[in-house]
């Protein structure tokens, strides 16, 4: 466990004291403005470097334990861009009613840009600066706090699929409902239309701002690596063209590879992209390795493949073990055909039954995060194939 903490650099220590300091700062100006007596403006920004400190302190540690989700740990100054974004909005929620505070997207966008717990303390850190700027009661936190934890636990978990249609109504609606019961329903005045004015703008506002936000994390996290991966996967690719030209039956094994991976990345809902990035190349030599040295590929690629070239003592991914079994299916399958001939006599399910037993005996998959069932699924999906098999002959 040790070996595996991230080590953090000058660079994150100089981003935390932005933070902490712009915050401070900010808080003593805008309480300044307010007018706020100099108790109350001491103590606030006193307040304020604990929070930003706490804040700090938390990332720091998911970021050195390796917590933070999608490739967060990688990229934290966008955690500190966003804490900036964040921090810009509270300050100026401090100045607007509090039905209208767009603290929604913030709570999204912090927890997508770190993970759920650093996004909900940062959130609700913020929040409570707009609090104290603009002093209404716990009412206005409650409202804004509920609804946010509410979105960032549906939006927690976007795959390639990225299906944020129904996240985002259940999120808007939850806020609206908040907005209802803790500004309208509380108001000592009869309801009237007036009173939802201010409310639906700021559904409306958050709605945006919230799109805004999921878009920008579908280009910089969850496509990020798309035009990458179409380069690589890419028949004109000047590798895989001249994999071609050079051995026509080992380009034809990596494209049949990569049919099945594909198929049965798909059932498994694994990383077809990556897995597809793998199947085209994982048969290649020294280029190979030349490119995995220069990291030519997605991160997520590479790994398949650095774990392919350590198959020997254990795959350890459920994709290399995938890109393992389709390999070899592909190769007996075509031993197999060249053994009966093209008599149709070829037993497939004997053979495949025969290779997984194999790799069950040879204990193969012991140090790998894939199932038995989803082992068994692959096995399947490779004997519902048969037809598929007339192309290897």
């Amino acid at each position: 466990m040790e070996e595996n903490r991230r080590k953090a650099g000058w660079k994150f220590f100089l981003a935390e004291g932005a933070i902490i300091i712009a915050g401070t700062l900010g808080m003593g100006v805008l309480g300044r403005l307010r007018q706020q007596p100099d108790d109350r403006l001491l103590a606030n920004c006193v307040m304020m470097f604990l929070v930003m400190g706490v804040i700090c302190l938390h990332f720091r540690r998911e970021f050195v334990y390796d917590d933070l989700d999608y490739d967060n740990g990688e990229h934290v100054f966008r955690f500190f861009l966003c804490l900036g974004i964040g921090l810009a909005v509270a300050f100026a929620c401090g100045f607007l009613p509090v039905s209208g505070w767009p603290f929604l997207m913030v709570f999204v966008m912090l927890a997508l840009f770190s993970n759920m717990s650093a996004g909900i303390l940062s959130a609700a850190s913020l929040l409570l600066i707009s609090v104290l700027l603009s002093g209404t009661d716990a009412g206005g936190f409650a409202l804004y706090f509920i609804s946010g934890v509410f979105a960032v636990t549906f939006f927690r978990h976007l795959g390639e699929d990225f299906k944020i249609g129904i996240p985002l109504f259940l999120s808007i609606f939850c806020l609206l409902v908040c907005e209802t019961a803790n500004v309208v329903l509380v108001a000592n005045a009869r309801p009237d239309f007036e009173m939802f004015v201010i409310p639906v703008v700021n559904v409306i506002i958050s709605s945006i701002l919230l799109l805004g936000c999921l878009k920008m994390f579908s280009s910089m996290v969850v496509y990020r690596h798309r035009e990458k991966y179409l380069d690589i996967i890419d028949s004109e690719n000047p590798v895989i063209a001249r994999m071609r030209e050079r051995d026509r039956d080992e380009y034809m094994h990596c494209v049949h590879t990569t049919y099945f991976c594909e198929r049965i990345g798909k059932r498994l809902g694994l990383e077809e992209e990556a897995l597809k990035g793998a199947g085209y190349y994982y048969r290649l030599g020294g280029e190979l390795t030349q490119m995995l040295e220069d990291r030519q590929f997605p991160p997520n690629a590479r790994e398949i493949l650095l774990d392919y070239r350590g198959r020997e003592q254990g795959v350890k991914k459920k994709e290399t073990a995938v890109l393992l079994c389709s390999d070899l299916v592909i190769s007996a399958v075509k031993q197999e055909i060249e053994k009966t001939g093209d008599q149709g006599k070829a037993d497939f399910d004997r053979v495949i039954n025969e290779l997984f037993a194999r790799l069950f005996r040879d204990k193969t998959f012991d140090n790998c995060d894939i199932s038995i069932g989803e082992l068994r699924t692959m096995q399947q999906i490779f004997k519902e194939e048969k037809l598929y098999y007339d192309f290897l002959r």
